[in-house]
């Protein structure tokens, strides 16, 4: 107890330099914690897509050569099958309808609203974990059978009918009409691989092209099992087809198919592959940046809170006070700026994040943007996991660590007699 009162008298009777200090901390950890959090929201787990560890996504195919036809972002049901079908380690799959666009639902004698639709199969409700408020999904004989049903979000349900109960009532999109069969809790636009306002059963149609098509697929992966051993199988299988193209002067090109979640999260094209190896390269380069810089500060810092105590440190050591003693304290001082200023930084980023989303995440596409998805912000629980709370503090540790260090290690070392002559 004596000990932490001393570090509170001397922190109380130097204010100045331990607000600064708590400042230079805060705004550290504030850098760090918005940089980390906006990107972890392009990863985080969370429902409706709450296995995304598990999650493949097989979309985009290049189709280059001599006889090149170009990039797309949908693949031929018959392709796409030969590639992604039957895969050792995948335990479902779900076809969904590749294009963004937009549709119009409305009630009769009510005014149209523009909604941002998602067209898949009844697979894509065992895969991701959405919430039904009413209803259920349309099922394989629905599909099969061209039914006309359609899932809408809570808030278009509140929009048309003003209640959220609405399963079996009828609505017209593109003036056809449809009757609802579920109602699901609303998607953040954030959540790209779920995010839509109605949801509309899906069949990959049959294709003139050879290769392109309206086709994407979502590959749910067994517990366990590890992206790579899917990826090399399918590059297996790109090598086979294009065996046979080759005479064609054709290729298909394999881009690392198919992709995590946090691939997705990157923008590349159809053209291109993504690289995660790169891309962690680039972050691990900013946060070294963002712990060393404030580290510099603050052990400059440090260093002039201990010159004015210079004396108190020589008289505790001619009363034979231990090195690792005075060490000890200047590490517990520093350790409640951090962590003080840790907290505070964390609270600000968090805000901040919420707040400023617009200016961290690009959400709209030139088919479906709006105020709606161009605005999204993450929720809270997309940003602060336990996960984010432990980091921060393991960075307050690490800057702690790096900017007390050498200060309360010279302050320990110096003689006594040496220092109460100095501190005259």
């Amino acid at each position: 107890m004596n000990f932490f009162r001393q570090i509170y008298y001397e922190m109380k009777h130097q204010k100045m330099m331990t607000w600064v200090s708590i400042s230079g901390t805060a705004l550290s950890i504030f850098l760090v914690m918005a940089l980390f959090m906006t990107d972890q929201v392009k990863s985080v787990e969370i429902s409706p897509e709450s296995n995304r560890h598990r999650i493949l996504i097989a979309q985009n195919l290049e189709v280059g050569g001599n006889n090149a036809l170009g990039s797309t972002s949908g693949i031929n049901k018959e392709l796409i099958d030969q590639l992604y079908l039957n895969l050792d380690g995948v335990e479902k799959v779900s076809y969904v309808y590749a294009f963004p666009w937009k549709k119009i639902i409305n009630l009769r004698g009510k005014d149209p609203v523009s909604v941002h639709p998602k067209r898949v199969d009844n697979e894509f409700w065992n895969i991701y974990d959405f919430r039904f408020i009413d209803g259920k999904p349309f099922d394989q004989a629905d599909i099969d059978n061209q039914v006309r049903k359609v899932i809408i979000s809570r808030s278009i349900a509140r929009q048309l009918f003003g209640e959220d109960n609405v399963a079996g009532r009828d609505v017209e999109i593109d003036y056809i009409a449809y009757t609802v069969c579920g109602v699901v809790e609303d998607v953040s636009p954030l959540l790209k691989s779920t995010y839509a306002q109605i949801y509309i059963p899906y069949k990959p149609g049959v294709s003139n092209e050879e290769f392109f098509g309206d086709a994407s697929m979502v590959l749910l992966m067994k517990e366990g099992v590890d992206p790579q051993h899917i990826k090399t199988q399918v590059e297996n299988r790109y090598k086979t087809i294009n065996a046979g193209l080759t005479d064609r002067g054709q290729e298909l090109v394999y881009h690392l198919q198919p992709y995590t979640s946090q691939e997705m999260a990157m923008f590349f094209g159809s053209n291109n592959s993504p690289d995660v190896e790169a891309h962690d390269k680039k972050m691990w380069i900013f946060y070294t940046v963002l712990i060393l810089l404030p580290a510099i500060n603050l052990s400059s810092m440090t260093r002039s809170r201990l010159r004015h105590r210079v004396s108190e440190i020589g008289v505790r050591r001619a009363f034979g006070a231990k090195k690792s003693s005075i060490v000890l304290q200047m590490f517990g001082e520093n350790l409640l700026i951090t962590i003080f200023g840790g907290i505070i930084g964390l609270l600000l980023s968090v805000i901040f994040v919420m707040t400023a989303s617009h200016l961290l995440f690009c959400n709209g596409d030139l088919f479906t943007s709006s105020l709606e998805i161009i605005n999204a912000r993450p929720t809270f629980g997309m940003l602060f996991k336990w996960q984010t709370f432990f980091i921060a503090l393991l960075y307050c540790l690490i800057l702690n660590i790096l900017s007390a260090t050498i200060p309360s290690w010279q302050a320990s070392r110096v003689a006594p007699a040496v220092a109460i002559t100095k501190s005259r």
